[in-house]
């Protein structure tokens, strides 16, 4: 069975037709990174995965579930699909810690000492566990992506959807970041990375798609696009990526 199947899907923000026919399958384990220029419709396509989006045709299924259901109860998928937005989401007024264990004990009615184990394991993971009694605002950007992550993770999520998740942050910020989720990648956990770092995107990836006006142009391994792409809006959008590597 298809880990997550997208069949069909379609969205339009008034006349602006954003996501036209994708057709896309991502199996248990892989690590699926999406590139393409600003406005190509990665970050909708994102969206509607969560159901953050309303899409106007087509069908997601999740572990063989019809997500679009109206007899779906959203909360439990949303707690199967964790989701790292660009601008961290967190609560100013929580501390780090509290942000990672208020919805699964709030949402989840999981058991409060077992989810702040849970919470300060995965702030261990993410080097964040020093500042688990920290008020959040008081964090660099680094920081709060990193407890975002954290905190994605104390839900046991089987998916991770990560939305730009360095494009706010300063540029000697982003190394910590992305290595902590180049760690999960190796972890096993399945994902879905919208990215505009390249290099990033063909070292962690299984799988890359490329984006164009709404649609999925060419997708493949990292050698196949980066190295052979098919497509000339690909070999253009690349260029640039190429001629920085060179």
């Amino acid at each position: 069975m298809t880990f997550l199947k997208i069949e069909h899907l379609s969205k339009s923000f008034d006349d602006l037709e954003v996501l036209k026919d994708i057709n896309l399958n991502i199996e248990e384990g892989e690590v699926v990174s999406c590139i393409g220029s600003s406005g190509s419709g990665k970050s909708t396509l994102l969206r509607c995965i969560n159901l953050l989006e309303e899409f106007d045709e087509g069908k997601i299924f999740f572990e063989g579930k019809d997500i679009s259901d109206i007899n779906m109860d959203i909360n439990e998928y949303r707690s199967q699909v964790g989701i790292i937005f660009q601008s961290f989401n967190l609560f100013n007024n929580l501390t780090v810690l509290e942000n990672c264990t208020l919805a699964p004990i709030k949402v989840l009615k999981m058991n409060p000492d077992e989810v702040k184990n849970n919470a300060m394991a995965n702030l261990e993971r993410v080097g964040m566990a020093d500042f688990a009694n920290a008020n959040v605002k008081k964090l660099s950007g680094g920081q709060k992506q990193r407890v975002a992550i954290a905190r994605a993770l104390t839900m046991k999520p089987k998916f991770l959807l990560l939305d730009e998740p360095t494009s706010a942050l300063d540029p000697e910020m982003v190394g910590d970041v992305l290595d902590v989720i180049e760690s999960l990648a190796k972890e096993g956990y399945t994902m879905f990375v919208v990215t505009h770092e390249m290099l990033f995107a063909k070292q962690i990836s299984t799988r890359i798609l490329f984006m164009d006006k709404g649609i999925i142009l060419e997708e493949g391994t990292p050698d196949e696009i980066f190295n052979h792409p098919k497509e000339e809006r690909t070999k253009q959008f690349l260029a640039r990526f190429h001629n920085q590597n060179d």
